[in-house]
């Protein structure tokens, strides 16, 4: 559909650079409308991204639930610490709405920090490895959030 939303953000971006700019004639005035120049392109930026990023972490989070339930079968220390976690995944749907990867998002990663509040201090093998499921998890979410940060607004 025609314009797109990216579209949409690249017009506004236009009218306010080359259309108001100019004629702003104050230091602040024109300091924000630099820091919406540089919201818009973010926001365009995360139109194009943000919802395939979403599907990859959601996907990511379930992978650590299902570490995290594998871990509690296995009995000892870790089963204990996560017996009243609730370690359910959920299912993927192919293409969700944004309200419903967002809440889905929501629900994942509180329950994945539910296992990692839960640790227990000690740690046997089952509960290394997990571990480093759930560090490995932070880099790559770490990874996917950069992707959406633009570090100089300019």
């Amino acid at each position: 559909m025609r314009p797109t939303p990216a579209e949409i953000v690249e017009g506004l971006e236009y009218n306010l650079r080359a259309d108001l700019l100019p004629e702003l004639e104050t230091p602040w005035a024109k300091r924000i409308a630099g820091n919406m120049l540089w919201a818009l392109e973010h926001l365009k930026q995360r139109l194009t991204e943000e919802h395939a990023l979403a599907v990859e972490e959601n996907a990511d989070l379930r992978g650590v639930l299902g570490a995290a339930a594998k871990a509690r079968s296995g009995g000892g220390a870790l089963a204990e610490s996560l017996a009243g976690v609730d370690l359910t995944a959920g299912e993927a749907k192919e293409w969700p709405a944004p309200e419903e990867l967002t809440a889905e998002n929501a629900r994942l990663r509180t329950a994945v920090d539910a296992v990692v509040e839960a640790f227990p201090a000690e740690r046997d093998a089952a509960a290394e490895d997990l571990w480093r499921e759930i560090l490995g998890y932070i880099a790559r979410q770490t990874e996917r959030d950069g992707a959406l940060i633009e570090v100089d607004p300019g």
